[in-house]
């Protein structure tokens, strides 16, 4: 499954270009991220306030929380591509 981030100004049509490709988990444990993450760990070092209006999408159209996200992956192995 992959894994959007939706900043505030981004549509639906932006969303799934590479820029907010947060990552994909691939079934196997191991979430592959994207430029995505690096977006939401900038906003988390610079502008934390932010993550409460972000919303994370999904490639089949559920709607999470950043919280949401992290639980979703937490268990999963990240690799940095």
């Amino acid at each position: 499954m992959q894994y959007f981030i939706l900043t505030p100004g981004d549509t639906n049509e932006s969303v799934m270009y590479d820029s907010n490709l947060l990552g994909e988990d691939n079934g196997f444990g191991v979430f592959w991220s994207g430029q995505g993450l690096k977006t939401l760990m900038k906003i988390v070092e610079t502008d934390p306030d932010m993550l409460e209006i972000i919303e994370i999408k999904t490639d089949k159209g559920e709607i999470l929380t950043v919280g949401k996200f992290l639980e979703k992956i937490e268990k999963l192995k990240v690799r940095i591509q």
